[in-house]
């Protein structure tokens, strides 16, 4: 029985993470197509589709509170985020973003709950989020086909196609959960610290660029390294456990960043840093009880706030080092904390 739940919580997070990738990709390609010169435009839909998750993500927490259903509320969450994103490619990138965080925060909710109900220790979590990134690049790379309205149109129907998958394979549970907030300073401490790890993340990933990332190969390459260091930091962490992978991963990407403008180098460095971002998010899990969608939302919100300084010119592009390295260094102390203070209690 346990092995047939394990299975059913793999194939519902696969289908999210190839929903997760169309998603992003039709609101990058539509995005970049009619406004790829109003910076405001990108700013508010940056808003819309980052920082509006944390109040949905804490909604829909309390709704289930009032619910013997635990994931009912999550899939209606989903779906709709699938019907305005797919509406707002067509009317607006404000609808698309709306529809871009009522997905997310669905479908990381779903992942969640599959990941803690099947001991997955971060696997999920890594695999719902990884292919995010590539379908905003191929979004953004393709923008300018001639083919836009078809390959709109063909996403639009997968994307629809995978929202009645993950609506059908959905399975209830009874059960009550409350939404548990830490009771003092030291768990909000916690917090913090998960909270400053993405934020320093964000801005490593808008402020540190590479001179060896040019034409679509080796960006696509870069991007994939993103992707799959996210993907293998959840099964790392769940092989070695976190304290192991906090310090192996962060340590050589700190390492590698110092020579990133060679493009092996580079490469690794992506990879490497982003393979803490499953287990900040499992860390923080575990400090907010009974509220993945406010867990979710918590670091996407921070990812928002990461975006700002470089938008605003606070902080200007920059090569891997000194900044990759910096960044790197200080998450590693950050995480470390954690879990000094997590081993105290």
């Amino acid at each position: 029985m346990k092995a047939q739940e394990k299975a059913h919580a793999i194939k519902q997070i696969f289908v999210l993470s190839l929903a997760h990738m169309g998603i992003d990709f039709l609101c990058a390609f539509s995005l970049y197509r009619s406004f790829v010169n109003i910076a405001d435009v990108f700013l508010l839909y940056n808003f819309c589709a980052f920082a509006l998750q944390l109040p949905i993500g804490l909604i829909v927490d309390l709704w289930n509170e009032k619910r013997k259903e635990k994931n009912k509320i999550a899939v209606y969450t989903t779906v709709m985020g699938v019907a305005l994103t797919i509406l707002g490619s067509y009317v607006s990138p404000i609808i698309s973003g709306l529809g871009n965080a009522l997905f997310h925060s669905g479908g990381g909710i779903l992942s969640m709950n599959e990941d803690e109900k099947n001991d997955l220790h971060s696997k999920g979590l890594g695999v719902f989020v990884a292919p995010g990134a590539i379908g905003l690049f191929l979004g953004m790379w393709f923008y300018q086909s001639s083919f836009y309205r078809v390959i709109q149109g063909l996403v639009s129907l997968a994307l629809l196609g995978l929202a009645l998958l993950v609506f059908l394979q959905t399975k209830e549970e009874k059960q009550y959960r409350r939404l548990k907030l830490p009771e003092d300073f030291k768990g909000w401490l916690k917090v913090s610290l998960c909270f400053l790890v993405v934020f320093l993340r964000s801005l490593n990933g808008m402020a540190v660029t590479f001179s060896w990332k040019q034409g679509f190969v080796l960006s696509f390459l870069s991007v994939l390294a993103l992707a799959l260091g996210k993907c293998a930091g959840g099964f790392i962490n769940a092989r070695i456990k976190e304290k192991k992978t906090i310090w192996i991963t962060l340590c050589l990407s700190a390492l590698l960043y110092s020579f990133g403008d060679h493009v092996v180098c580079g490469l690794l460095a992506l990879f490497f840093f982003n393979m803490s971002m499953p287990l900040t998010l499992y860390l923080l899990a575990k400090q907010i009880k009974g509220g993945p969608g406010f867990a979710f939302g918590l670091l996407t919100f921070s990812l928002f706030l990461g975006y700002l300084p470089v938008l605003y010119g606070l902080i200007g592009k920059t090569g891997p080092f000194p900044l990759g390295s910096i960044t790197s260094l200080l998450s590693l102390i950050l995480l470390v904390t954690y879990l000094r203070m997590a081993k105290d209690e």
